[in-house]
């Protein structure tokens, strides 16, 4: 047996010294000005994206006004590393650095990119279909193809679509999917799907 250990990163080695020089520069400051991106465009669309409350409790319980007050402060902290993306972003080689900040997003990215298909689906599959689609959709990108996983995913859908359905009592609209096949198929399995 080896007496070697691999260091593993805890929370705690944020707070040294040595793991902020693991830190590019560039890298923080392309990352922070699409953050600061986000947020402000974010801020732009707050007043679609929010209706007002339904009981006047004040401006602090508004949809909007917590929203605006994080995002606001997002935009003020994140002024200093947007000035210092745009100074420094022609110098060479700042774009090679720059891009180490989303490296290894790849799989992140497949991943968002199916829940945003996921949620597609639930409004015209259907909740249940959508969910086994995504279920098994996680499951052979995580490489966990055996028939046991298969199963499994099958088996938490059921149990999300019975708490839901039958434990919390919510019921969605029957999905438009439905519509493809005769009316009995729809009347006697559309509430679970």
């Amino acid at each position: 047996m080896s007496d070697h250990i691999d260091h593993i990163a805890t929370i705690a080695d944020a707070d040294s010294e040595a793991f902020e020089e693991d830190v590019i520069p560039e890298a923080s400051q392309l990352a922070m000005t699409h953050f600061w991106v986000f947020a402000l465009v974010a801020l732009a669309v707050l007043p679609w994206a929010t209706v007002p409350g339904k009981r006047d409790l004040g401006w602090v319980q508004e949809p909007w006004s917590w929203p605006f007050i994080t995002l606001s402060f997002g935009l003020i902290g994140g002024f200093g590393p947007l000035r210092a993306y745009l100074r420094d972003r022609r110098k060479p080689g700042f774009s090679a650095k720059a891009s180490l900040a989303f490296e290894g997003m790849g799989r992140a990215m497949i991943y968002a990119l199916g829940f945003m298909a996921y949620i597609a689906g639930v409004a015209f599959l259907g909740f249940t279909i959508a969910s086994v689609i995504f279920m098994q959709s996680l499951l052979y990108i995580s490489g966990l193809r055996g028939r046991r996983w298969v199963v499994t995913g099958l088996a938490v859908v059921a149990v999300i679509v019975l708490a839901f359905r039958v434990g919390l009592g919510i019921w969605f609209p029957l999905p438009p999917v439905m519509q493809l096949f005769p009316d009995w198929v729809g009347n006697s399995l559309g509430e679970y799907l």
